[in-house]
């Protein structure tokens, strides 16, 4: 009884320990590989470090001087890939933080109505919201800000966390011309704010007009490609190479030999082995899954990789899992924290690819406003008819996704229409 218990035990701590190192490879960056293998060697009595051999000098060895490209990022750019590294939005909400942060003006501010411009650019207005909140929590503080009142109170909001930011706004709208120590101290008193004099030098250097200016916009940014698309000089043809880490885990014979004759110090190293051995197919099978995303690509967005196509709508997500015979839960983790070398230049893996509900309801949606602005007709049309309508056509969908659709595409209801 005892010992299966202990089995069970070792079997459930061997299982999580497989799960954490091949998530952990999965994810991991083509440039933090030494650091996982440093970390790794330093804790393990078994395993060590060595070069890899690489007799044909054309792959990356490991080293970011001799192989990094340096790319050039605009600040929509950075803006964006902030906004992904931190997770504060998610892939069906990638197209809509690009539209916003390109339409920043030149200050950082936002100055463009919220429900017009969601309708220009296809989107709802409480998701350019939730993309500006979350622009809002970026650095430089003030980006995303409505005006110059409304930068200036997201800045003090850093130092008073508890500062309403919207009343404190209000209030620097009416001294636009002066915001001198005084007309703070007067905005924090109104709000009932306490301040001293450390709170209000604190606030005072975080004030600026022009957020924008802060940013490190145009500085070249060292980037390790995970997927290398490369097109042959000699055929025309695109090829996917997965650049692999410049070092190897090896296992010590030396202290599996003098581990053999203690029982205790044999079940050790065997379980140092079996973590080495996981790393290793982990690192494997991260390769190969990189390489089935490299060909996939390669066979959806030909024309545009080899500069024949203008920019190509983003891959759906679907016919990306369906290439690659991977699930959703992989997929997921396979796109994070990847960028893709190609001849068009360095791309984030993750924006390349579209989100399973922007496939579904593109078409669709395009549908209903194709039908909805073509003429007259369509204005007495309610959205019961809009649905059967389109299942005319082959697109299938109910009245409530019609309405649903219809709103957010900010057209009225039928009543409104025909009257």
């Amino acid at each position: 009884m005892r010992s299966s218990q202990k089995q069970r035990q070792r079997l459930s701590l061997r299982q999580k320990s497989y799960l954490a190192t091949r998530g952990l490879v999965l994810e991991q960056p083509v440039s933090d590989f030494g650091i996982l293998m440093d970390r790794f060697a330093a804790g393990s009595i078994v395993a060590e470090k060595h070069a890899r051999a690489d007799p044909s000098g054309d792959t990356w060895n490991g080293d970011l001087d001799s192989f990094a490209d340096a790319a050039e990022s605009t600040p929509a750019e950075l803006i964006v890939d902030e906004l992904l590294d931190r997770d504060l939005i998610d892939d069906s909400q990638v197209e809509c933080a690009r539209f916003v942060a390109s339409d920043l003006d030149e200050r950082g501010f936002f100055v463009r109505q919220v429900s017009r411009y969601a309708f220009s650019i296809d989107s709802t207005a409480t998701e350019v919201r939730r993309v500006l909140a979350a622009i809002r929590t970026l650095e430089p503080a003030g980006l995303g800000a409505t005006d110059v009142a409304h930068a200036f109170a997201l800045q003090m909001s850093r130092v008073l966390p508890e500062l309403p930011v919207a009343a404190c706004a209000q209030f620097l709208r009416t001294r636009q011309r002066s915001v001198s120590p005084g007309v703070v101290r007067a905005c924090l008193k109104k709000l009932g704010t306490e301040c001293d004099s450390a709170t209000l030098q604190r606030i005072l250097t975080e004030l600026d007009p022009e957020p924008a200016k802060r940013m490190t916009s145009g500085q070249p940014r060292i980037i390790a490609p995970d997927i290398i698309i490369e097109q042959d000089s000699l055929t025309g043809t695109l090829v996917c190479s997965i650049p692999e880490p410049a070092w190897r885990l090896a296992i010590d014979p030396m202290v599996v030999s003098s581990a053999r004759k203690d029982p205790e110090a044999r079940k050790q190293v065997l379980t140092e082995v079996t973590r080495v051995r996981w790393i290793d197919d982990a690192i494997a099978e991260r390769t190969a899954m990189l390489a089935r995303l490299g060909d996939a690509l390669i066979a959806l967005l030909a024309p545009y990789l080899t500069n024949q196509s203008s920019p190509p709508s983003r891959v759906p997500v679907e016919h990306l899992m369906q290439a690659t015979g991977m699930s959703r839960t992989v997929m997921v983790r396979a796109l994070r924290r990847k960028y893709v070398k190609t001849p068009r230049g360095i791309f984030r893996l993750r924006s390349m690819v579209m989100d399973r509900w922007q496939t579904a309801a593109a078409p669709a949606k395009e549908a209903v406003a194709l039908l909805l602005q073509s003429g007259t007709d369509s204005k007495a049309m309610s959205d019961r008819e809009i649905a059967e309508h389109l299942a005319d056509q082959g697109i299938h969908i109910s009245r409530r996704t019609v309405a649903k659709y219809r709103l957010s595409l900010g057209i009225p209801a039928q009543y409104f229409r025909s009257n």
